[in-house]
């Protein structure tokens, strides 16, 4: 083994990324498979570097939280990349505990859910409700940093015209929540267009997923060329050969 290949070995950079569904391939609406998302592609671009991914389709970032302390006291990872506000943000017709009762009703759960299908748009619209409310998000954003260092926080994608149309508020409250990340270290998605999000309106397709990449690139190859002492002495000859 040379002496470059045993640097690497015994000195990683470590990248800890802690998404929702928002990372993850897919088969639909339309195909992203493993190799395409930004993840895969990064890991790819930066072989010398440690990925470690931990996600849950559909989680808030209280979900989050709680289900990445296997994390919290075991790794110190270098870079900490956070996706997450979408399904915190989201105008809902119930909360979560009440989807649950009413799912649980014998005799009247199913047609009490046909009733709020119906009008689901009227009840967003009147009782303006998200899973998480602002100031648990804050909370909780908070946490995450008192916990890592070197957070960057993936802002929340632009709501484009479709899906602001099929939930009323969206591009609302996506605002105000991303507000609170702006406010941090974070990743502008600005540039993300109608093209890089699936059919759903939601979902990162595979030119979403390569942009999303190009961005990340470009943090940790800054990251990697102002490391700390310890890891230059280390890794000097891999993270030049990182940064050219």
């Amino acid at each position: 083994m040379s002496d470059e290949q045993t640097l690497t070995t015994r000195v990683r950079y470590k990248i800890l990324f802690i998404t929702d569904s928002l990372a993850f391939p897919r088969l639909k609406p339309e195909v992203v498979i493993y190799q395409e998302t930004y993840i895969a592609l990064l890991k790819t671009e930066f072989p010398q570097c440690d990925f470690i991914h931990h996600g849950r389709g559909g989680a808030t970032i209280v979900d989050l939280f709680k289900h990445s302390t296997y994390y919290h006291e075991t790794i110190k990872p270098d870079l900490v990349f956070m996706q997450t506000g979408v399904v915190d943000c989201a105008p809902r017709a119930l909360t979560v505990i009440e989807q649950q009762i009413i799912s649980r009703l014998p005799l009247v759960g199913r047609p009490l859910t046909f009733l709020i299908k119906r009008y689901i748009h009227q009840l967003r619209r009147i009782r303006r409700i998200t899973y998480t409310p602002l100031v648990t998000f804050v909370e909780n954003v908070s946490k995450f940093e008192a916990l890592f260092q070197n957070v960057y926080w993936i802002d929340i994608l632009p709501i484009m015209a479709q899906y602001e149309s099929k939930i009323e508020g969206m591009r609302r409250n996506a605002e105000i929540y991303s507000a609170i990340l702006r406010k941090r270290k974070y990743v502008s998605t600005a540039e993300i267009k109608a093209v890089d999000i699936m059919t759903d309106f939601h979902h990162l397709s595979c030119e979403g997923h390569r942009k999303i990449f190009a961005l990340l690139s470009q943090i940790i190859r800054e990251k990697l060329c102002e490391p700390e002492p310890s890891v230059v002495n280390a890794l000097g000859p891999v993270l030049k050969n990182a940064c050219t």
